[in-house]
């Protein structure tokens, strides 16, 4: 196990390699505020992260930790990494730390920013018969007229499509074998695109590969009147249509004849879901925004007292809603709290009535683990999860369970 100063240091290396850069021990030290500026001293760290990625089967995180204007290690970090590691080809070494996904190492908590500039105000959903947008570089639409009517709408700005196969189609076969629309994609959800006002064409916005495959399996090209599209984000688990568009999945329209608004309950379930930005033809994929997320580190006990709404749940009278959990910034997990779709629905405001930070994440996950334990003994009625509904008096017990009172001498 790594200390908390030692995951700072892999997380800025897991950066650097997610923006497929070398980096060096002067840029380390500046980034984890070490007081020598050259990172002399820095090796006994380096050594337990080096231990670390290698005891977790992941790719050689140091290697990409080089000498300034060079693209090595020094040779005593290349014996270190070759000690833990084995015989290593440093090059090949580094793109494997370049070409894996460090955000997925839950260990480093990571936050992605998922689909930051999706207007949801301006979203509609049209079925299709798969989702590649690094093949396909436009939103293609077997009318012309239908392609004129939608950028019309448009009013000379962009909007946002959901990509979706329906649950009626059975996966269709093409030619040698080939499924036009496979079958793990039927009653999917699939994506979500940018599409600009700008008309696009089959010559200029499709892979030469996609339109071969096109000709092959029907003798034409399809879908020729499209709109340029210039990002796009795949669904990490593709939802299924009755669960994401249970209104759109079932209005009678054919796949590429047009789109169709969400409605305020379909933007709110598309919006649950985990995306992921991927390429789109013809455009450069931007940087992927990451952010540095605080261990979860604090304890802390929210709670929602509107006696008038609780009044009509199933709390016991009198009670309060109040909700356990363990966060690296309670001030973020409030506004979560405030923000959630449910929250919104039914009207619930929190405040924070306690937090305490603990030295460490371990020791944090381990008061909240106690903390929820004693609530399902003592509080009056376990609501779902980690909320409770609690009498003022079992809210103030709580709050020492979270925030152990301070001795008096």
């Amino acid at each position: 196990m790594i200390t908390v100063f030692q995951s700072d240091i892999a997380r800025f290396l897991a950066i650097q390699a997610l923006g497929r850069q070398r980096t060096t021990y002067p840029e380390l030290a500046r980034s984890v505020s070490w007081p020598h500026p050259q990172g002399r001293g820095l090796g006994k760290h380096l050594w337990e992260v080096l231990n670390y990625t290698h005891n977790q089967g992941l790719p050689c995180l140091t290697s990409i930790l080089c000498i300034a204007g060079t693209r090595r290690p020094p040779e005593g970090a290349l014996e270190f990494i070759r000690q833990v590691y084995g015989p290593t080809d440093i090059e090949a070494e580094q793109q494997r730390v370049f070409e894996f996904d460090w955000a997925s190492v839950a260990a480093l908590a990571f936050e992605q920013q998922i689909a930051p500039e999706i207007d949801f105000g301006r979203i509609y959903a049209t079925r299709t018969w798969g989702f590649d947008p690094m093949e396909w570089g436009m939103t293609g639409f077997t009318d012309e007229a239908t392609r004129d009517q939608i950028l019309e709408r448009m009013d000379g700005r962009p909007i946002y499509i959901v990509y979706f196969c329906s649950q009626h189609a059975e996966a269709i076969e093409g030619r040698d074998g080939r499924f036009t629309i496979a079958p793990e994609n039927v009653a999917r959800v699939l994506g979500i695109v940018e599409v600009q006002p700008e008309k696009a064409a089959h010559d200029t916005h499709t892979a030469p590969d996609a339109v071969q495959d096109m000709l092959e399996l029907w003798g034409r090209p399809r879908w020729q009147f499209g709109l340029t599209n210039s990002r796009a984000w795949e669904f990490v688990n593709p939802p299924w249509t009755r669960e994401a568009l249970p209104h759109a999945r079932s209005m009678s329209w054919e796949a590429t004849r047009g789109i169709v608004d969400l409605t305020e309950e379909e933007k709110r379930l598309i919006r649950q879901y985990a995306l992921r930005e991927v390429a789109v033809y013809g455009h450069e994929l931007r940087q992927l925004a990451y952010a540095l997320r605080e261990p979860m580190h604090t304890t802390y006990l929210a709670v929602c007292e509107d006696a008038d709404l609780l009044a009509k749940t199933r709390a016991p009278a009198g009670a309060k809603l109040v909700k356990i959990g363990v966060s690296g910034d309670t001030e973020r997990r409030l506004r979560d709290l405030n923000d959630h779709h449910f929250a919104k629905i039914f009207g619930l405001s929190f405040r924070m009535l306690a937090t305490q930070r603990w030295p460490s994440q371990d020791e944090a996950l381990a008061r909240e683990a106690a903390a929820l334990e004693w609530a399902l003994v003592n509080a009056s009625a376990h609501a779902s999860g980690e909320y409770f509904f609690m009498t003022e008096r079992e809210t103030m017990d709580a709050v020492t369970k979270v925030k152990p009172p301070k001795r008096v001498r």
